[in-house]
C-alpha cells in the first residue's frame, strides 16, 4: 500500500472521530446545560428540522438563536442524551452524520407520572469542516418513539 494511501486512510479515521465527537459533544452539552459548549460545536448558521417533533416547518437559524431556544426549552430539566449508531458520509469539507438517538426529559418540579418526556429515533447532522475541526450546520430529527407528557418541553408550553 502507497504512503499516500495509507495518510488518506488515517485522516478518514481521524475525521470520523472528530465527526462522532462533535455529535456527542453537543449531546453532552445539552445534558450539562453548556451553552457556550454546545454553541462551539455549531456552525455561525445551521439549517433545522424538527417537523417530526414539534411540527414546526424547516428552517435556517442563527447559532445564537438556536442555543437561546434550547436554553429556554429545557430550562429546569434533566435530560439524558444518547447517541450512536453513527453512520458518517464524508464529502471533502461536508459530511452527513446519520445516527439513533433516545432523549430523556425529568422536570423535577412535577408530579411523577407527569414529569417525563422520552423520545428516540434518528438524527441527521450535516457538518461543515472548519478551524478545528467540525462544526454542524444542519440537524434534522425523526422521531420513531415517544412516550410522557409532551408538556416537559418548552417547546409545548
Amino acid at each position: 500500500m502507497a504512503v499516500a494511501q495509507i495518510q488518506i486512510q488515517i485522516q478518514y479515521l481521524l475525521d470520523r472521530t472528530a465527526i462522532t465527537d462533535t455529535i456527542v459533544g453537543a449531546a453532552n452539552a445539552f445534558d450539562t446545560q453548556d451553552w457556550d459548549r454546545l454553541r462551539g460545536f455549531l456552525a455561525d448558521e445551521l439549517r433545522t428540522d424538527y417537523s417530526d417533533f414539534r411540527g414546526e416547518a424547516p428552517s435556517s437559524v442563527s447559532a445564537d438563536a438556536y442555543v437561546e431556544a434550547r436554553r429556554n426549552g429545557l430550562r429546569g430539566l434533566k435530560t439524558l442524551h444518547i447517541s450512536t449508531n453513527h453512520q458518517i458520509e464524508i464529502d471533502g469539507d461536508r459530511v452527513r452524520c446519520r445516527s439513533a438517538y433516545r432523549i430523556y426529559r425529568v422536570d423535577p418540579a412535577r408530579a411523577q407520572g407527569e414529569n417525563r418526556l422520552d423520545t428516540a429515533g434518528h438524527y441527521e447532522h450535516d457538518l461543515v469542516r472548519a478551524a478545528p475541526g467540525w462544526r454542524i450546520c444542519g440537524i434534522k430529527q425523526t422521531v420513531v418513539l415517544r412516550e410522557g407528557a409532551s408538556e416537559v418541553h418548552g417547546a409545548f408550553r
